[in-house]
């Protein structure tokens, strides 16, 4: 969305919560996202990456974020290529994001005076001496590829300075005619303290984006079954890592880094080694967790903006909406083994996994049934009524294809079995129940379970 409004030529300003900024992945995310643009001009922050110098000079309510580089001062084309050692994901996402550069061929610029202003800083990128405002917008006039101007906002000392500059800019290339794709766009990347929404000003025209409902469950999925690989397994174990990682993401949802600690101090059991395992890779409980609990508005999941009532929790990055639920990132409440939120949330991932291959398991035996049937004592309308579920009230018999896995296994000595085919049978119809009573399968019932779900019914 962010690309297709820059793109559009809309200014666009990016919020992300205190972590991801700390963390150094918002510098990631912001350059994933240039890297699809051209004609990109990152604007150098006030502070440099050799260490405080000029900090005395800032502020000190609004010291910038220290980070151990300059991201965008440390390769030619204005950014740094080296991903973090210690980021789990950031060298897949690296991968899957679109190739491009920039279109800043010079030599990347040196580290500007902290006394400089951001005007003075951008007319510098520019290389021009004048208002940098007016210097886009004509280049832009004289058909030029537009700019866009990156500015991140933890790295400035005044919030009403980037805020003013982009209505300055907003109104200049509004009066030279500048529409749609031709004109620069702004943006313009910010912790809520570093920009706050008041400052923007009605008139700032910027279309506002937030790290809010950006992870979805396939991310997360996703990243487990890269993380866990294909291995060695057969066909039982690779069942039982598929259904382990489906846990992992759904105990972790949002909190990918958690997931990944997760997975690799749990390799399945029962929920006492999960609780176990989990106590033992989430943070300390500290001041984040506090104020955490989630929006019970529906509506808040699917929004485009955590909405005011847990927007300081998800400054702090203790919420965020995954899966269209508002899910703690922390899930502490989970280590409560008085609690059942971890027991549904096993249940929950092990339905996702394991009913539809239920079903398929289903729909293969009852293809089998007609040449099965014990045709000497029984017909074939026979067998469905007796498989009727008990809870249908219909007068008629059931088709074969409606018969459900309780129902065969209830007239399964109707059918010429044999033993290990009819444990296979019972083995589904004890999974399906325990599973549709919201009750996870403990690992010896899954175990089970994945072994029928891989065996052929024919395999006799």
């Amino acid at each position: 969305m962010l690309e297709a409004d820059l793109q559009a030529g809309h200014s666009c300003v990016w919020y992300f919560p205190d972590p991801v900024v700390h963390s150094g992945r918002a510098d990631f995310f912001v350059r994933e996202l240039t890297h699809r643009l051209g004609a990109v001009i990152p604007v150098p922050g006030v502070s440099r990456a050799d260490g405080d110098v000029g900090r005395s000079s800032l502020p000190a309510q609004r010291a910038p974020v220290a980070v151990s580089r300059e991201p965008w001062a440390d390769t030619d084309d204005g950014w740094d290529t080296d991903l973090p050692d210690d980021d789990p994901y950031s060298n897949l996402l690296g991968q899957l994001a679109a190739s491009g550069t920039t279109v800043r061929t010079n030599a990347p610029p040196a580290a500007p005076a902290p006394a400089m202003t951001l005007e003075e800083r951008l007319a510098k990128e520019l290389g021009v001496t004048g208002d940098p405002i007016e210097s886009l917008a004509e280049q832009a006039a004289s058909g030029q590829a537009p700019h866009v101007v990156v500015v991140r906002c933890w790295d400035e000392a005044s919030p009403e300075e980037a805020a003013r500059l982009l209505r300055v800019a907003q109104a200049t290339f509004h009066e030279a005619g500048l529409l749609g794709g031709a004109r620069p766009r702004f943006l313009l990347t910010a912790r809520a303290e570093d920009l706050p929404r008041a400052t923007l000003d009605s008139q700032g025209r910027a279309a506002v984006h937030w790290w809010w409902r950006v992870w979805t469950r396939l991310d997360t999925e996703v990243l487990m079954a890269w993380r866990s690989g294909s291995g060695a397994d057969d066909a039982v174990g690779t069942l039982v890592r598929r259904v382990t990682d489906a846990v992992v993401a759904e105990v972790c949802g949002p909190d990918i880094d958690r997931a990944f600690a997760l997975r690799d101090a749990w390799d399945g059991g029962d929920l006492a080694t999960l609780r176990r395992a989990l106590g033992q890779v989430l943070p300390e409980r500290g001041v984040d967790s506090a104020g955490s609990v989630p929006s019970g508005r529906l509506s808040t999941a699917h929004a485009s903006t955590p909405d005011a009532e847990i927007h300081p929790a998800w400054a702090r990055g203790a919420v965020d909406s995954w899966d269209g639920r508002v899910r703690p990132t922390h899930g502490h409440a989970l280590l409560d083994a008085n609690s059942q939120e971890l027991r549904v949330l096993v249940c929950h991932a092990q339905n996702r996994v394991l009913l539809p291959l239920i079903e398929e398991a289903r729909t293969a035996l009852i293809r089998l049934v007609p040449g099965m049937l014990r045709k000497q004592r029984f017909t074939l309308p026979e067998f469905c009524e007796k498989a009727r579920s008990q809870y249908r009230e219909d007068a008629d018999a059931p088709d074969l294809d409606e018969l459900e896995i309780g129902g065969l296994a209830h007239a399964a000595y109707m059918l010429d079995l044999t033993t290990a085919q009819r444990q296979r049978l019972r083995a589904l119809h004890t999974a399906r129940n325990i599973l549709s009573h919201r009750t996870p399968l403990n690992h010896t019932e899954l175990v089970v379970l994945t072994g029928v779900l891989t065996t052929d019914w024919t395999a006799g």
